[in-house]
């Protein structure tokens, strides 16, 4: 399949909805206990879903040619991107060996990166090439002084790196078969950035937060003044791939194509919004001049921020670069901030009172749920090994103390 017969089968899947009043629906509501939110299940959530799981550090375009670099800070971890002069990406820990201070700020082309407290300096691969004083810092071995390299990995437009020292991440493995042939298709790797990221803090958990991306029942309320006037709430596809999904709303002009037969559709990619959740915390939305990527990054159980950049297709006029610069405002600080946000903000003191015993997710919210139903299932499997581990070390502490009992006693 190529985008435009999925544009096409997504939009007859959208104006299908539209005709009926109906919407993808999940098989039955879905009743979560607030202890979700709780500051226990918060660094459960910290520990197993973003320190062992792999997660998207950013799009290709971020490293637009060999010799640059970008900086990213993830969950309280600071990490320098690289790209080496043979295209390789490269992800580090953005922390000096000598003293533990950050190395190097922001984005751009480089072959060295010297640290602002004692100079010392690194390279593209993270090797320590230079030492100042060496004199004093004899013994040094310089080759196991290098930045600390964490696991990355780069395909299909993505970089997708962990948080912490780990197995090699496999890119094919993470997003699965159906998701790879997908975003393969998309062909967004040369996109280039925008503008800087964003980042909006928020006063609210990072799921309830990551939530309001997921599902537009929503539109027709909190986004009646903007969002709804030019998109259809309460109609979305969903659709899943393994833990991640992807959901696809409609523009009210694809209302033009209910009297067209097909074959004057033309392109309706201007009809329908891709939207895609990437286990465990991002969002990537689609348009035919741009993608939006959104980073929910957990701070505490009351509090996330939320990572946003832009990325334009390469060879837009100035007209249509102009035309998004216009509109970004708007949805970043009208509608994201002004509503999304904030309407995430005021489920505090809520949540935390003890007034409320459970939440719920309705039919009409499939892609909540089953993001809801992902990290369960993680943090299940985590505990299950934490479990097994325990018991594997318990039966090897009795048997080592019965080896040491003397035979005959």
């Amino acid at each position: 399949m190529d985008r435009e017969a999925l544009e096409y089968q997504l939009a007859h899947r959208l104006l299908d909805h539209l005709e009926h009043r109906t919407t993808d629906l999940a098989d039955s509501i879905l009743e979560l206990p607030t202890d979700i939110y709780s500051a226990d299940r918060h660094r459960e959530e910290l520990d197993v879903l973003f320190h062992r799981q792999p997660v998207v550090l950013c799009l290709s375009g971020a490293l637009p040619g060999p010799g640059t670099y970008r900086t990213v800070d993830l969950c309280g971890t600071p990490i320098l991107l690289t790209r080496d002069e043979n295209g390789k990406v490269r992800a580090l820990a953005n922390v000096c060996r000598h003293r533990g201070v950050r190395v190097v700020d922001g984005a751009g082309a480089a072959k060295r990166f010297t640290c602002p407290f004692h100079a010392w300096t690194y390279d593209l691969e993270g090797k320590l090439v230079a030492v100042t004083s060496s004199e004093f810092f004899t013994g040094l071995c310089t080759a196991e002084k290098g930045l600390v390299e964490l696991p990355v990995a780069e395909g299909y437009g993505l970089i997708v790196g962990r948080l912490r020292p780990g197995d090699p991440i496999d890119i094919d493995d993470y997003l699965g078969p159906g998701l790879v042939d997908e975003l393969a298709m998309l062909d967004f790797a040369d996109w280039e950035i925008f503008s800087e990221p964003h980042v909006h803090p928020v006063a609210g958990n990072w799921k309830v937060t990551l939530d309001t991306f997921r599902e537009n029942y929503h539109f027709r309320f909190l986004h009646r003044r903007t969002l709804a006037t030019y998109a259809h709430g309460g109609v979305l596809t969903f659709d899943s791939f393994g833990p991640h999904l992807r959901n696809c709303s409609a523009l009210k002009s694809i209302d033009a194509l209910r009297e067209l037969p097909e074959a004057e559709w033309g392109d309706v990619g201007q009809h329908i919004s891709l939207q895609y959740a990437l286990f465990p915390n991002t969002n990537i939305t689609f348009d035919s001049r741009h993608v939006e990527l959104w980073q929910i990054v957990p701070i505490d159980e009351k509090s996330c921020e939320v990572v946003h950049t832009a990325y334009l297709r390469p060879g837009l006029s100035d007209a249509e670069r102009e035309k998004y610069a216009e509109m970004a405002p708007w949805i970043c600080e009208t509608v994201v901030d002004g509503e999304d946000f904030w309407v995430a903000g005021r489920t505090e003191p809520g949540l935390h009172a003890g007034l409320l015993d459970s939440i719920l997710f309705g039919r009409n919210e499939p892609a909540p749920q089953h993001l809801h139903r992902g990290f369960e299932a993680a943090l299940d499997a985590a505990r299950e090994a934490a479990s097994d581990y325990a018991a594997r070390e318990a039966a090897s502490d009795s048997a080592a103390r019965e080896s040491a009992v003397p035979q005959g006693k």
